[in-house]
């Protein structure tokens, strides 16, 4: 029965991520790009390649499946990251065993953007003042291991985006399952992300003032308010190999269908020491194949379109018993081809 309800379980993510499928085309028209920014030490060096074998607090952020191999009793998580143009991205976690009845989780991850500065039609220098725009996204996650090679972990979120006085709010889920082969090293992971409501956004900031058109002198301006177009989510689906060559090596495949964009294969390699040191390395490619380039496009625009600007990967941490705690320290690179500086996160995680 259990073997049968993991079978309908996988067949309907494969279903779901069909119907949720885009285009290359498609890139650019959704929103909430704050959802697509990865998070966790061990993640960013891995190119997101442990889909099928990421475990603890930062499987809140990867395949919620993974939340329920956690053996411990609770686990917490804080991290913050340099990301592209000057942002700032914090995240925290935390995770509670609860034996039998499965493991909970939650999960924030906070934008940071600065202050920038407040321009107008007629003060286009700037009128002295400075706003920042708050994005964040809030995490509550159910995980459960139906026998010691199989897990099933549900993600809801909400997602949030403020900027002066204009807002937009949304609900999504991600949805994975992590599931070992008997007798054999071999893990396959299976998620979709980020399947959920459109977004649409709506404040004060919208709300203008108009004379109307061929009005007489002297007429009152009429109150308006603009209508902001509604936006998708970029869903993602996610279907990953990991195979352990080795005692404590482990190499990692993912492939990775985005609905508004090009998609992707990440690909990485992960060295642990009894769960004391870990070192980890890897790198993500495009993979859109130039027969679906279209003919009003050309080569170079083809490239960028199909490419993803993110290159290699890697990472390092540590954890150290501590009483009755185990604190572990993590950092992770990730290297950016064009236009942006790279990404380096700090991580610091205590096992309770």
């Amino acid at each position: 029965m259990k073997n049968n309800t993991i079978k309908l379980f996988l067949s309907g993510i494969l279903i779901a991520s069909t119907l949720f499928a885009g285009t290359i085309r498609s890139s650019g028209t959704a929103g909430a790009a704050q959802l697509l920014i990865p998070v966790g030490a061990e993640n960013i060096a891995l190119s997101n390649a442990n889909v099928a074998t990421v475990s603890g607090v930062e499987a809140l952020f990867q395949n919620p499946a993974g939340v329920a191999k956690y053996g411990g009793s609770a686990q917490a998580m804080a991290g913050t990251m340099t990301y592209i143009a000057d942002i700032k991205v914090t995240n925290f976690g935390l995770l509670t065993n609860f034996g039998k009845t499965g493991t909970l989780g939650l999960s924030v991850k906070s934008l940071d953007f600065g202050d920038i500065p407040v321009t107008t039609f007629n003060e286009t220098e700037g009128t002295g003042a400075t706003f920042s725009p708050r994005f964040m996204t809030i995490g509550v996650t159910y995980a459960k291991s139906f026998t010691d090679r199989v897990q099933f972990g549900v993600n809801f979120k909400l997602v949030s985006e403020a900027i002066m006085n204009t807002k937009a709010s949304g609900l999504a889920v991600d949805l994975g399952v992590q599931y070992q082969f008997p007798d054999m090293p071999l893990y396959i992971g299976v998620v979709l992300k980020n399947i959920g409501s459109r977004m649409e956004y709506q404040g004060s900031d919208l709300e203008q003032q108009l004379t109307p058109d061929e009005a007489e002198s002297g007429s009152m301006e009429e109150r308006f308010r603009i209508k902001a177009e509604e936006f998708d989510l970029p869903s993602q689906f996610d279907i990953s190999l990991n195979y352990e060559v080795i005692t404590d090596l482990t190499l990692m495949g993912t492939f990775t269908q985005n609905s508004f964009s090009a998609n992707t294969g990440s690909f990485a390699a992960k060295y642990s020491f009894k769960d004391f040191v870990w070192v980890a390395a890897g790198t993500q490619l495009g993979l859109v194949s130039s027969s679906g380039q279209p003919d009003d496009v050309d080569d170079d625009e083809w490239k960028k379109w199909s490419n993803t600007i993110w290159g290699y990967t890697f990472g390092a941490g540590v954890a150290i018993p501590l009483g009755e705690f185990k604190v572990g320290v993590g950092y992770s690179y990730r290297s950016v081809s064009d236009y942006f500086t790279n990404n380096s996160l700090f991580q610091l995680t205590v096992d309770f």
